[in-house]
């Protein structure tokens, strides 16, 4: 028995060994960091407590990043639920050619961000770009220059980001529906409800748990992102579409300031480790709906 136990821990070490080496460790040292004065080249390092802190609170361009990221978070997981949950009933429909259009809406999910970003950047083009040119058929004054204005640069990313990645959120929430038993629905229809009452007290409490997990996820990719801004934008013009990723990123390999890109990191991990904390008991209560439901419906089959 020891020795399978030996076994089995020696099949794990690979793995422990890798998450310590590409999680814990980096993890370790960017809190070092971010107590430290860097001095480079060789990032010699001295204990200056919360001073970085109080840099960092004290860059005036901080308060328009903060903004921005809060706005790029919220506005892509809204509109990238909408799109998905939206998606995922239309796919759920009884409507012929379903499977296909399925397939077919994953394609902004599989293509590369890279690729995705510039195509975007390509509509885009203020001079010839595909909206421009679709929006002067109607009126040349709803024409922008919708990357290079302060006030469109933002909003215009959003709209790219949200096309790229509702996808995965349709493809759970079909998971979800098609987790939900017709017995439920049925019963609800022979007791005279409505369509949008079965949606309403069905349909949405079943997807409670999916909902508020891909939620947290979509909260954890806004605060993460970086490569779609970068390419697009690269937080211009100005800071003016420039959130937490970009800001990190500016500090350490334009400015060489591995101090404060270190102290934003460990802001942005405590927020992941917050976020997780929050997902995992959801998760384990989703875990254990499902588990319950599906006792429930083999329980009915088998009195049937």
């Amino acid at each position: 028995m020891k020795n399978r136990k030996w076994v089995g821990l020696l099949f794990v070490a690979p793995a422990a060994v890798s998450i310590i080496l590409m999680m814990v460790y980096p993890i370790l040292q960017v809190t070092q960091f971010s107590f430290s004065k860097l001095t480079l080249p060789y990032f010699d390092t001295e204990f200056i407590g919360l001073n970085n802190f109080k840099n960092i609170f004290s860059k005036p361009e901080l308060v328009e990043i903060a903004r921005n990221t809060l706005v790029w978070t919220i506005a892509s997981l809204v509109l990238r639920m909408i799109l998905g949950f939206g998606a995922a009933l239309i796919m759920e429909s009884k409507l012929r050619g379903m499977k296909a259009l399925r397939t077919f809406a994953l394609i902004p999910w599989v293509i590369p961000s890279i690729v995705a970003a510039n195509t975007w950047r390509w509509i885009y083009v203020a001079d010839n770009g595909l909206l421009n040119a679709v929006l002067k058929t109607f009126s040349p004054s709803l024409t922008a220059n919708w990357l290079g204005n302060a006030g469109t640069a933002l909003t215009s990313v959003i709209v790219a980001y949200s096309w790229a990645g509702f996808p995965f959120n349709m493809l759970m929430l079909v998971a979800a529906l098609q987790g939900i038993p017709e017995d439920y629905k049925e019963a609800a229809r022979i007791d005279g409800a409505s369509t949008l009452q079965v949606f309403r007290y069905i349909t949405i409490p079943s997807l409670k748990n999916i909902l508020t997990i891909l939620i947290v996820l979509e909260f954890i990719n806004g605060i993460n992102s970086f490569d779609m801004l970068y390419t697009m934008t690269g937080g211009g013009p100005g800071i003016s579409s420039e959130v937490i990723g970009l800001t990190i990123w500016r500090y350490a390999f334009r400015n060489l300031d591995f101090s404060s890109a270190s102290t934003l990191s460990f802001i942005v991990i405590l927020l992941m480790i917050i976020c997780f904390l929050f997902y995992v008991p959801v998760s384990a209560k989703g875990r254990d709906v499902s588990a319950r439901r599906k006792r429930k419906r083999r329980e009915s089959i088998e009195e049937e």
